[in-house]
């Protein structure tokens, strides 16, 4: 089976599947969010299509005025679900936070029909990570501790409900 390879010093031992997975999750988590939001939410904000993906790449960025809880909670942990595809696929800090960008700006070109906003693209790349890094460590420890055992069930759910990224990919690709 094609799995990617787990990181060395350095970043020694990634193959392709360390980048492309994680593009790939992000792209397919950004979609299936769009169609959730725009069948079961609100449709003329989320009905997105290749002409409204045209204006939003074309047009300046804005200064939104979501709600507290949307901008500085939602976003953040949505980057952070961006940014625990790449890091839980082998990736560093700096190269998932290349993947957490991309799929703020997918989101706010793609994911919406209202024009991009620069305070999401703050809140959901550079908080993202934050939340993100703070999330995987904590799974990563979760599923580290025990002496050098295979984590168990309860171990693994735990890690899976802390870092739901990190849980998707080790059911898909093992530790």
């Amino acid at each position: 089976m094609l799995r990617p390879r787990a990181s060395g010093p350095g970043g020694a031992g990634k193959n392709y599947l360390n980048y492309l997975i994680p593009a790939l999750e992000v792209g397919g988590f950004v979609f299936a969010m769009n169609q959730f939001n725009r069948h079961f939410i609100d449709e003329e904000e989320y009905g997105s299509n290749a002409r409204t993906f045209w204006d939003n790449v074309t047009s300046s960025t804005v200064i939104d005025k979501d709600p507290f809880s949307i901008n500085q909670i939602g976003h953040p942990y949505q980057g952070s679900i961006y940014y625990g595809f790449a890091r839980s696929a082998g990736l560093s800090y700096w190269e998932s936070l290349l993947y957490t960008l991309a799929g703020s700006f997918l989101w706010e070109t793609y994911g919406e029909t209202t024009r991009p906003s620069l305070n999401d693209h703050i809140t959901t790349g550079i908080g993202g990570t934050f939340v993100g890094e703070a999330l995987f460590r904590m799974a990563s420890l979760l599923l580290e501790g025990g002496g050098g055992e295979t984590p168990g069930f309860w171990r693994e759910l735990g890690a899976a409900l802390i870092s739901l990224p990190t849980g998707f990919n080790r059911l898909d690709f093992g530790d």
